[in-house]
């Protein structure tokens, strides 16, 4: 069991965002910046209008969700700052030789 005292990082070393305390928060990333605000009884309210993947006017709850969750995951806890997406699978074209 954790000690009250320890600091708000799961085992994974991801940021843990459920323990956060009450308070208004920023977090940054190349895509803009987040705010969640966190009331006195731990439900966060996070406004998404200044991140770049909410700018869709189709968008919905479900999408936001994911968004959420992906900012959750790549959050640095070091740096507070939000770590740019992983490009999965794509080559650069600027170097031919880089396969």
């Amino acid at each position: 069991m954790k000690g009250m005292g320890n600091v708000s990082r799961e085992k994974n070393g991801e940021f843990d965002f459920d323990k956060l305390p009450e308070g208004v928060y920023f977090f940054s990333g190349q895509e803009g910046f987040v705010k969640v605000e966190v009331d006195k009884d731990g439900h966060q309210s996070w406004d998404l209008q200044n991140w770049f993947a909410t700018l869709d006017p189709d968008k919905n709850e479900m999408q936001d969700q994911k968004i959420i969750q992906d900012i959750k995951r790549r959050l640095n806890e070091d740096t507070g700052m939000i770590n740019p997406p992983r490009k999965q699978g794509k080559k650069s074209f600027l170097n031919p030789f880089n396969k």
